[in-house]
């Protein structure tokens, strides 16, 4: 057995001295996992920055309590992902509630007015912005499917429904996404 002051990989050495907060651990794990863990994170809460950074958040400060816990089996990047995905799994829970209180309010968007250079940075923004304006539900079980690749049983255990149930909401996301994307260019 290894002795935890003794990590046997660089990885873990980070974590550890980040976990105990010395202040040049903590800048380099930032630096190197921030923008990878941000953009992971972003893309799944369609496009919602402040949603983004608390789940980012709340990542760091699990990783942090659970530093101990990472063996550096897998980059700490991918550990970093992983607890992202519960975190994900409770912000997701969290909007279907807050839709559930506000049922029959609707989102009301502006347009945005100047559109970029880059016609492939414009169209995948206009994709996560059409994410985020899906109900919390519909946009889970399309990042399950798509973003993460998980198969339809995958979902259904996760989500504790039905194959069948999963299919149907599938279905109804995509369809919400072909017409808020359709509704984006009218």
């Amino acid at each position: 057995m290894v002795p935890l002051s003794v990590p046997a990989e660089p990885d873990v050495e980070l974590l550890q001295a980040a976990a105990a907060g010395e202040p040049e651990a903590v800048r380099r794990l930032l630096d190197e996992t921030g923008d990878l863990l941000y953009g992971f994170v972003f893309a799944r809460v369609g496009g919602d920055r402040q949603a983004a950074e608390d789940v980012v958040q709340d990542v760091y400060l699990e990783a942090m309590r659970s530093a101990a816990s990472y063996r550096g089996d897998a980059a700490v990047s991918t550990w970093l992902c992983a607890i992202a995905r519960r975190r994900l799994g409770r912000h997701y829970e969290r909007e279907r509630r807050q839709a559930a209180a506000e049922r029959g309010l609707q989102l009301v968007t502006a347009e945005d007015g100047d559109p970029g250079p880059d016609h492939a940075v414009e169209e995948r923004d206009e994709i996560v912005r059409a994410l985020g304006r899906l109900p919390a539900l519909h946009r889970q079980v399309l990042v399950l499917k798509y973003l993460d690749g998980q198969a339809v049983a995958e979902i259904a255990e996760a989500l504790g429904r039905s194959r069948v149930q999963v299919q149907s909401l599938l279905q109804r996301a995509r369809e919400g996404l072909r017409h808020e994307l359709g509704s984006a260019g009218a």
